[in-house]
């Protein structure tokens, strides 16, 4: 179909939901208005597999459920009035609808450029313990952050992070653990860190286990 409609709407609280459920790798991304530049100070709003993060910094779980849409609809917890938007694939472009979806003005919103050296690496997400984010693909285990890091480029990579899929999730304990995903990121190397996150779609766990590549979490 030429449109993806979407609908950004309210809930006062979200539920956890499945890797079934992840915003489509189409639409994640850095967007900004038709009138604004990616490079000016506040924007842009990033779209992620399970996370809408605002320009002011405001986080809010998303899902996207096709059954509510012609296509699909992303739910996520606003301030306290209905936002929606919808994605015209033919154009790749958002347009946000501030009174409503098929009602009053329309505003379109344009992708950002991301790096042009994105590769997809799927592997074991893990969160071990506080602060700490790992992906452990076929390679080797690539660092997303490190407990106290403070700094623009780790930020930015968190912001992408998807969320663990309660569902396909083993606890190592308190709130952490490590679950399956796929990525696509530029990477450093020499350092083993993750730079950048364009996008994300969380995997069942039988999908990494089933890997002979990948090291069992038993061997990290």
């Amino acid at each position: 179909m030429r449109f993806l409609a979407v609908f950004l709407l309210l809930a006062l609280s979200m539920p956890a939901y499945a890797a079934s459920d992840d915003i489509p790798e189409s639409i994640q991304g850095k967007w900004v208005g038709g009138d604004e530049t990616c490079e000016a100070v506040g924007v842009p709003m990033v779209i992620s597999a399970t996370t809408l993060v605002y320009a002011n910094g405001m986080i809010d779980d998303v899902f996207f459920s096709p059954e509510d849409g012609s296509d699909g609809t992303i739910h996520f917890r606003a301030e306290g009035e209905v936002s929606n938007y919808e994605y015209v694939a033919a154009r790749d472009m958002l347009v946000y609808h501030p009174e409503g979806f098929g009602m009053g003005s329309a505003r379109p919103m344009v992708r950002c450029a991301e790096p042009a050296d994105f590769e997809r690496r799927c592997g074991w997400l893990a969160n071990p313990t506080p602060g700490n984010w790992r992906l452990i693909d076929r390679d080797r285990r690539w660092t997303l952050s490190n407990q106290g890091d403070d700094n623009p480029v780790t930020t930015a990579v968190m912001d992408r992070v998807p969320a663990f899929d309660t569902d396909e999730f083993v606890s190592t304990g308190s709130y952490y653990g490590y679950g399956c995903a796929c990525l696509t990121v530029t990477t450093d190397p020499d350092e083993g860190r993750v730079l950048a996150i364009g996008t994300s779609k969380r995997l069942p766990l039988a999908t990494c286990e089933a890997d002979p590549a990948l090291p069992s979490p038993a061997d990290w």
